[in-house]
């Protein structure tokens, strides 16, 4: 199933049990020379996470490739490394057709920027917590810059 959409070249690889990688390249060009892939990763799981979203504008790729997984409604987590455009510029779209899934952040992400331009309340989780999201677990670690 790698080849998600032939035109983009996005592409979806489960690179772990149940952990997906989603790929779309952006070749090169005079602007960027050595051209760029944008990444997000996919926990297909009891409550399914999503790590980073991309671009607004490239939503309805991503869409088509967690499709290919599961049916985007069934998310239940959107989370991020940090509030920019490339890691969740698709959060709105993403909770427009996941109505059970919620931006999960850490403490200072939800006070500085989720909780205002997020459609739906993050949960949030503090430094060293933990959340099962089934056989699988992620831990929040907060990173100071």
């Amino acid at each position: 199933m790698p080849i998600a959409n032939e035109q983009s070249g996005t592409r979806i690889d489960e690179i772990a049990d149940g952990i997906h990688r989603i790929s779309t390249p952006i070749p090169p060009s005079d602007e960027l020379p050595p051209g760029f892939t944008f990444n997000q990763f996919l926990i297909a799981d009891d409550e399914p996470l999503l790590f980073h979203t991309g671009l607004r504008g490239m939503f309805p790729l991503l869409r088509q490739a967690i499709e290919l997984v599961m049916p985007i409604e069934k998310l239940r987590h959107v989370s991020f490394s940090h509030v920019e455009a490339d890691e969740c510029g698709a959060l709105n779209e993403i909770l427009e057709v996941a109505p059970d899934a919620a931006p999960l952040c850490g403490e200072i992400a939800a006070m500085t920027s989720i909780s205002d331009m997020a459609d739906r309340p993050p949960r949030v989780l503090k430094d060293g917590e933990t959340l099962s999201l089934g056989r699988h677990a992620v831990t929040w670690l907060a990173t100071p810059h």
